[in-house]
């Protein structure tokens, strides 16, 4: 009996069992969905820097420089600060320990065939010697999942070739920002065309200001958002440097000014200077597009649009650039300071670097605490658990005890005795009167 309760508990956690549950997942393939559902799962929702915050990863990023200024972020500091992200790896580890046990308890109960239990004690006795083996084991399964977790505390490998490094952290987060400055451009730009009202000439936009002032720009469909913006930008401001030379020619328009102040009215200016400055505005917004042209005059005067509507006037102009000021006068205000940037560039470093490395520990954590469960306490109890019946109830003074049958099933089998007795007793009657 006691060798087939061994055979029976081995063969539910390999799955070959005769009789076996249809109606949920027992033995082995209940500890498969531990190991690969519910662990898995737990290691997965753990995030390595959900509970720090970008003030605690400056502190230990200061208190690692000391009283000296750091021109790189310190390694101490990450080593610092992934140390107790390591340990929150443990909690899903121990769990899994404890929900392999419990099913292995499972399996004991179920385990004992009609022949054990005849003999309540000898099946409670056995059950008895199943619990003690397993606490035994799932001690030393425990403590081992421990260690594992400490030996990644103890000492951080960042040459780890799955380890993204400080030239690969560096690299992923200058495309970061690179991406997040390309779409700040392009809704800054959005925005400022959105602004006014525009309507299309010939492929080009004219944007038509708050006060009545229209403005030709060159949207292509390949233009990059950032240099809309810049383009923008440029025709706002350059009427500003315009108001100089029109004051010097009165008989001027005062949307046009001269390359180079200081000639004289009428004289020619210098080739380079009158190509580099054609070179300038024409690749903003060419010589000639589908029609339409960029008026330059004979003596260096160069428009450069705003073309006044009929609602513009001198003091609306200066309003808008008023209006103009202060829009950029608050975006200035708005943006981060140097030091502000240095803080948010070695933070977000430093989480690159956390995550990085933590999912190399959480892989190797989530293959070795299976490994260690099958061999310290699945594999241990298996291979022992036939000698240990042995030992414990191979004993002279405990036979009688344990071979001790139920009482209730001693009555009823003495009851179905004396039935067939009168049976027999009845079957006589009848062949005698027969």
């Amino acid at each position: 009996m006691v060798t087939v309760f061994a055979s029976e508990f081995t063969c539910s956690i390999e799955g070959t069992a005769p009789e076996m549950s249809t109606a949920e997942l027992c033995g082995g393939a209940r500890l498969y969905y531990i190991f690969n559902d519910i662990y898995a799962s737990g290691l997965d929702s753990v995030n390595p820097t959900a509970n720090l915050t970008n003030n605690d990863i400056r502190t230990a990023i200061r208190n690692s420089t000391g009283p000296r200024a750091s021109l790189f972020v310190p390694e101490i500091a990450f080593q610092l600060l992934v140390k107790p992200q390591i340990r929150s790896l443990e909690p899903p580890a121990q769990r899994c320990v404890q929900l392999a046990y419990e099913e292995l308890m499972k399996v004991g109960l179920s385990c004992g065939n009609n022949e054990m239990r005849r003999y309540p004690r000898l099946h409670a006795k056995a059950m008895e010697v199943v619990s003690d083996l397993l606490r035994e084991r799932v001690g030393p399964t425990a403590a081992y999942v421990e260690s594992l977790i400490a030996i990644e505390r103890a000492y951080i490998n960042t040459n780890h070739p799955d380890f993204i490094g400080g030239p690969g952290a560096i690299s992923d987060l200058q495309r970061r920002l690179e991406r997040r400055r390309r779409d700040s451009a392009r809704a800054r730009g959005t925005a400022r065309i959105s602004a006014g009202r525009h309507r299309s000439v010939d492929g080009d936009t004219v944007v038509v200001g708050a006060h009545g002032t229209e403005e030709v720009v060159n949207i292509g469909a390949s233009a990059d958002p950032s240099e809309v913006d810049e383009t923008v930008d440029d025709m706002r401001t350059k009427p500003r440097a315009g108001a100089g030379a029109g004051a010097e020619h009165p008989g001027a328009s005062p949307h046009l000014r001269r390359p180079d102040s200081s000639s004289p009215a009428g004289s020619t200016p210098p080739p380079s200077t009158a190509a580099g400055h054609g070179k300038f505005f024409n690749s903003f917004f060419g010589t000639r597009r589908d029609g339409l042209h960029v008026p330059e005059d004979p003596r260096g005067y160069v428009s450069v649009i705003p073309v006044p509507n009929r609602l513009s006037s001198m003091s609306g102009e200066g309003t808008a650039l008023d209006d103009e000021a202060a829009v950029l006068s608050t975006q200035l205000a708005a943006d981060l300071t140097v030091a502000e940037q240095r803080d948010e560039m070695e933070t977000s470093l430093i989480r690159s670097l956390i995550s990085s490395y933590f999912n190399i520990v959480r892989k190797s954590i989530q293959d070795m605490v299976p490994k260690a469960i099958m061999h310290l306490l699945v594999n241990e109890v298996c291979q022992n658990m036939q000698n240990r019946l042995v030992e414990e109830l191979y004993k002279e003074p405990l036979m009688t005890e344990l071979l001790q049958e139920d009482p209730a099933l001693v009555a009823e089998r003495d009851q179905c005795a004396a039935m067939l007795d009168v049976y027999k007793k009845a079957f006589a009657i009848i062949n005698e009167a027969m």
